[in-house]
């Protein structure tokens, strides 16, 4: 086999291993629970709830990153980012459904009430 024949070979390889990776799923050992309430210092990190779109499945990263510039538009003391994907329970979806970790990282001191994915939460940051 010739060294372009080989690499060609190789790129066809790793595009099919690439195209049939499997996609992310949730952890259902991973129960993320929402927190109605918030007290950090700056520079900590807190999970504070689960993000979901779909009942049955993991938002995508487009509706994450729209949900991201929601959020941070309205937040005085810090800023959203979304961790591991996981479990939350849902009244809407009638149970678990899954999720992404929804963290709230402290940037400013201060205090401020804020809708997140629905349900207001107290932040407060020392």
């Amino acid at each position: 086999m010739t060294l372009s024949r080989l690499a060609h070979t190789s790129v066809i390889v790793s595009l099919t291993l690439l195209i049939s990776a499997p996609a992310v799923q949730a952890d259902s050992n991973n129960k993320i629970k929402f927190r109605s309430s918030v007290s950090l210092k700056v520079g900590q990190a807190a999970i504070i709830h689960g993000k979901n779109e779909t009942c049955g499945q993991l938002p995508t990263k487009a509706e994450l990153a729209k949900s991201k510039s929601n959020l941070d538009a309205t937040m005085k003391t810090g800023y959203i980012t979304f961790g591991k994907p996981g479990v939350r329970k849902s009244g809407r979806c009638n149970g678990w459904t899954p999720a992404y970790e929804t963290i709230f990282v402290a940037v400013r001191p201060g205090s401020e009430n804020v809708k997140i994915h629905g349900d207001t939460v107290r932040i407060t940051v020392k």
